[in-house]
């Protein structure tokens, strides 16, 4: 557990009244000092990350992604439909082949002889066998610093994550032809071919679908801190916290994520045979709907488990109680 100190917790203290005043209807700016500083808890939703005047919903989820210049798209992309285009494979293919067909691969082996690779199959020895470059991981200084390491690949996967939760669309679509170089391409087979959901675009100032003024839908917040693992909506958060019953038996929040656990044979959250300990990691579904249900009073079913209900809530992911002290 983190040792802090007095001015540790006062400051952390004064972060949380901060959100609670704000969460109580005051503003923001007249809470704070200046548009800058970086006071208070963040919103769920990416709201208020930026307290600019017009400026408090950029970035935030369910908005447009901000464009810094006009938009230019190639003549196949423009307007709505699907759309036939083989370059984003072809741009793949580039990016990951480190054999001879790839001049850029060659240049960066700096003429060290290629290695034997296994090939799709990933066995040695069989047909599909073809000698590739490796390539080592160096920095653009040529090794002054320190190559990338898991720490890149952990930014590159959360921040794909939060790009890749634009909203796709279900009738638009991407036909991506493999051309008969790919290694996929199977001259027998009447599908080469990928296929990917275009995003869904949104009408500009103009009020009209497929000019160049569209926006582009985004379902996460800007920030890069697993918003994709405790959601960027309240409600959906509201879910994925973790209760308990108070002696009042109203459902308050312990400050953590629901994490998994066995229910028992009698499938219910928080009875007598649910076992000693939690089985730790990520809650699942039924452990979701579980604590839900005899916790929170809302039976949730499968089919929410795309869009869960709409709930009362504040902007920090804390449920309003009714009546009955339920959310």
């Amino acid at each position: 557990m983190a040792n802090f100190s007095k001015s540790d917790l006062e400051f952390i203290l004064k972060q949380i009244f901060i959100a609670e005043a704000h969460a109580d209807g005051a503003s923001l700016i007249d809470l704070l000092p200046n548009s800058q500083v970086p006071f208070g808890l963040r919103t769920v939703d990416g709201s208020y990350n930026n307290l600019v005047a017009g400026q408090s919903e950029f970035g935030a989820a369910d908005n447009s992604f901000l464009r810094l210049l006009d938009a230019s798209y190639r003549a196949n992309y423009v307007g709505t439909g699907n759309v036939v285009d083989s370059q984003p494979r072809t741009i793949s293919n580039l990016i990951v082949d480190q054999t001879a067909n790839n001049p850029a691969a060659v240049e960066a082996n700096g003429g060290a002889a290629p290695v034997m690779s296994p090939g799709i199959d990933g066995v040695f020895g069989t047909a599909d066998d073809k000698p590739v470059f490796f390539i080592p991981n160096v920095s653009p200084d040529v090794g002054l610093t320190a190559g990338f390491n898991a720490w890149m690949t952990f930014f590159g996967q959360f921040f794909d994550h939060g790009l890749d939760l634009v909203t796709k669309s279900s009738t638009d679509i991407v036909f991506i032809p493999l051309r008969p170089d790919d290694p996929l391409y199977n001259a027998s087979s009447p599908t080469n071919f990928m296929v990917l959901s275009r995003a869904v675009r949104t009408a500009g100032a103009d009020g009209v679908v497929g000019t160049a003024d569209d926006g582009q839908p985004n379902t996460t917040s800007p920030f890069v801190d697993q918003s994709q693992t405790y959601s960027s909506h309240p409600s959906h958060q509201v879910f994925l916290r973790e209760y308990m019953l108070d002696a009042a038996g109203d459902p308050v929040a312990t400050g953590r994520l629901i994490t998994n656990r066995d229910l028992g044979a009698d499938g219910k959250f928080g009875t007598a045979d649910d076992g000693n300990s939690e089985n730790g990691g990520m809650a699942t579904w039924a452990v979701v709907k579980a604590q839900a249900r005899d916790l929170l009073g809302i039976n949730l079913t499968d089919a929410d488990v795309h869009s869960v209900p709409l709930l009362a809530t504040d902007a920090y992911g804390n449920f309003l109680r009714g009546p009955n002290g339920m959310p």
